[in-house]
């Protein structure tokens, strides 16, 4: 479950300067994003001139046996599933060789005529039934994909989110330049002027404004897909034309590839509470465990792709009233895919919630829709939140720290329980992708051993709810000794054990999850008594914070 710290996080907030919450970097890039050679134009790199592996991707419009189509069929391609067709409620797997598409019950010609991708088309046989099909480059209205509250986190992934992803980035939208600006303009790497600083021309501020808005300007009414732009030459031509530097232009153009389609009116729609929603972005397939980002605009910023320290600032700065609530909205989230309580919240921690939420499950997004469900780096995510209720489980609010602050949370560092916030998790990573260092693991581990001392039948009612999900015989060493990586274990089972959960099953596991934390908060002092005395010594000097980068 170790990811590689491949982000650079950009200040603002949660992330970059898409912080969460407030500073900028110069930086400016959201660190999702790699030059991995895209092509500028579509016929230099031959994407629109005949049909491959990648362009097949895509939503196809055409006749069954004479008969219209009711729904576009969707072809999904990348190395990691193969190619699969999906027909109604059908699902055809392919391979491609030439230009023909064979399989069970497949039997089709590919054809990419004249006029880049737009105008392919496909023909032959499906189940023995005549297949023709073009391309369908109709605009389509932007995707919500309300929370259902009927089934886990990772079933809601695999039926609904990974298809909705699938349908956005191939569905064509048509750039209006006055409306992209206008949302650009309430981004928070805008606002701070990161992009400017960082990508293009001009010896002021305003210079470098205007620059990009020329770029903005040159694409209007292109008609597009997200998974196209990076192809299109005008796209291509309108970023180059105003970079200041061209070793940039990799980063820029997989920056504003998605940055300019979601403007545009593409990326779904995932709202979390009435002031609180996200963009999921997804682009290129062949970019894997890569593809896309998110981003969030919340009571706490406008459109910004949080950093990790800038999430844990954010649920450092809840009132002590937003503990249980955040756990229970937390869990809900996971156990059920229901956001109703995440409006109980304070207007922070719906920010904090929602940058957790959503930027969790793109990670886990990336594995577990490119054949790799144990990636683990949603996983690593949720857990990190365990940590920071832990942690504010021993806030003493009416005392203070050394530097006359209140104590809203205590973490350990060393041999040391400090005065702290959930954001110490990010300055052990060093501002890069969450990692459960010793610290933190300690901390929820003697929270564990807190609760099974005093408290046994909470930890026995949690067990007991996620019982005949995942085997004790394979659960690992964490999962065993700390009853958070217990539930995460669960709600992330690879072999997908845990999509049964429903209903009273699941409000049985996020009473008994939140029930731990509810324990905690109430035995402040005598769970932190149990942690002095166990080789711990206090401490009234403030742990570092993050800075949010």
């Amino acid at each position: 479950m170790m990811r590689p710290a491949t982000f650079l996080a950009s200040c603002l907030a949660l992330v970059p300067l898409l912080p969460l919450v407030g500073c900028v970097s110069d930086d400016g890039d959201d660190g999702y994003f790699d030059d991995d050679g895209a092509g500028e134009d579509g016929k230099a790199d031959g994407w629109a001139t005949s049909i491959t592996a990648d362009n097949i991707n895509g939503l196809w419009k055409g006749t069954l046996d004479g008969h219209a189509l009711r729904d576009d069929l969707v072809i999904d391609s990348w190395p990691e599933i193969g190619i699969q067709l999906h027909a109604s409620d059908k699902v055809y797997t392919a391979t491609l060789s030439g230009t023909k598409l064979s399989g069970t019950g497949v039997t089709l010609a590919l054809h990419a005529n004249n006029s880049g991708v737009e105008d392919d088309a496909i023909d032959g046989t499906l189940d023995g039934k005549a297949l023709k099909l073009v391309r369908d480059v109709a605009t389509k209205p932007t995707l919500t994909l309300a929370l259902p509250g009927d089934r886990p986190f990772r079933a809601f992934m695999t039926d609904l989110l990974i298809p909705t992803a699938q349908q956005d980035r191939e569905s064509y939208t048509k750039v209006d330049s006055a409306k992209l600006w206008a949302w650009l303009q309430t981004c928070e790497l805008f606002k701070a002027g990161s992009w400017q600083r960082k990508y293009f021309k001009g010896a002021t501020r305003d210079e470098q404004t205007a620059t990009l808005k020329k770029a903005v300007d040159a694409i209007d009414g292109l008609k597009t897909t997200p998974h196209a732009i990076i192809h299109s030459k005008t796209f291509g031509d309108a970023i180059n034309a105003g970079l200041k530097d061209p070793s940039l232009a990799g980063l820029a153009l997989s920056n504003f590839a998605m940055y300019f389609t979601t403007g545009a009116g593409r990326a779904i729609h995932i709202p979390i509470t009435s002031k609180s929603f996200a963009y999921f972005i997804t682009d290129r397939p062949t970019r894997a465990d890569k593809i896309g980002l998110v981003v969030m605009d919340t009571p706490s910023h406008g459109p910004l792709a949080s950093t990790f320290g800038r999430q844990l600032l954010d649920m450092g700065a809840m009132p002590a009233s937003d503990t249980s609530t955040y756990a229970k909205a937390m869990m809900e989230l996971l156990a059920k895919s229901d956001a109703h309580t995440a409006s109980s919240l304070s207007g922070v921690g719906q920010s904090a919630l929602t940058d957790w939420y959503n930027v969790m499950a793109i990670e886990d997004y990336r594995g577990v829709a490119f054949g790799n469900p144990d990636l683990g780096w949603g996983y690593n995510m949720t857990e990190v939140q365990f940590f920071g209720l832990v942690a504010r489980a021993l806030a003493q609010p009416d005392a203070k720290d050394s530097a006359g602050h209140p104590i809203l949370a205590k973490v350990i560092v060393g041999t040391e329980l400090k005065p702290g916030d959930p954001s110490y998790a990010d300055v052990l990573n060093s501002g890069n992708d969450m990692q459960e260092y010793p610290d933190m693991a300690q901390l929820k581990k003697l929270a564990t051993d807190y609760l099974t001392s005093a408290h046994p039948e909470l930890v026995t009612a949690v067990k007991s709810a996620f019982a005949g999900i995942v085997p004790d015989g394979e659960l690992d060493d964490r999962a065993k000794t700390d009853i958070f990586h217990f539930v995460g274990a669960e709600l992330y089972d690879a072999k997908g054990r845990i999509n049964g959960m429903k209903a009273a099953a699941a409000d049985k596991a996020v009473t008994a999850v939140v029930a731990l934390v509810d324990q905690l908060v109430k035995d402040r002092a005598a769970f932190e008594a149990y942690i002095l005395a166990h080789g711990i010594t206090a401490s009234n000097v403030a742990a570092t914070k993050s800075t949010g980068f």
